[in-house]
């Protein structure tokens, strides 16, 4: 896919695996050549310009919100407080263990060495009960409207500290124009679902 132009800025697409392309995108932003977007901004820019560039929404793209798993537990990393362009320490973090010399565990980075989950802690890490979560297939609109995880990854104002947030409205904003484009443009009626390992639970006879 070519760079698309847009808002005065140039999107890079980079195509292949996390785990080949992540690091060198994250050198690049140490030096200051661009940002890996966060999933909000990304989706808000595709809604927003579906008419000019049709191909940010009806891709998939990895961004810089990161989000983590283990056991009962799941851990939403958010890049960069509202406004800024600077990742925080735990984004930092959480990207710079993307290597393609390890092997992949649940298709992610593996969280069990050297206390890494333990590590993902800090401003812009938040921890949810993956009970009641819907899971592992899309969602129907309300259901997306008032899902927990993804909420929190957009930014919602009463799942993050006011850092992090954007307005409510944005966030409706982003699902709502989705969901209107995917049934626009594809006849779609469930998407924006949350992909996470499967909880394997083994019990002992």
């Amino acid at each position: 896919m070519e760079n698309i132009q847009l808002e005065g800025r140039t999107i890079e697409p980079h195509d292949g695996r996390n785990v080949d392309k992540a690091p060198a995108l994250f050198v690049r932003y140490d030096k200051g050549e661009g940002i890996i977007a966060s999933e909000a901004d990304i989706r808000l820019l595709g809604v927003r310009n579906f008419g000019n560039a049709p191909e940010i929404a009806n891709n998939y793209w990895d961004t810089s919100t990161l989000s983590a798993t283990k056991g009962k537990d799941v851990k939403v990393i958010l890049p960069c407080e509202t406004g800024s362009r600077t990742l925080t320490e735990s984004a930092r973090f959480g990207l710079g263990l993307i290597n393609p010399d390890e092997q992949l565990v649940n298709y992610g980075v593996n969280l069990d060495v050297d206390d890494r989950w333990e590590k993902l802690e800090g401003s812009g890490v938040y921890t949810l009960q993956r009970k009641g979560l819907i899971l592992n297939k899309d969602l129907t609109e309300s259901q997306a409207m008032k899902h927990k995880l993804l909420l929190t990854k957009l930014g919602h104002p009463n799942h993050v500290d006011g850092k992090f947030a954007r307005s409510a409205d944005e966030v409706a904003e982003i699902i709502g124009k989705t969901f209107e484009l995917g049934k626009q443009e594809h006849g779609y009626d469930t998407m924006m679902g949350q992909y996470i390992p499967v909880l394997l639970v083994i019990q002992e006879f």
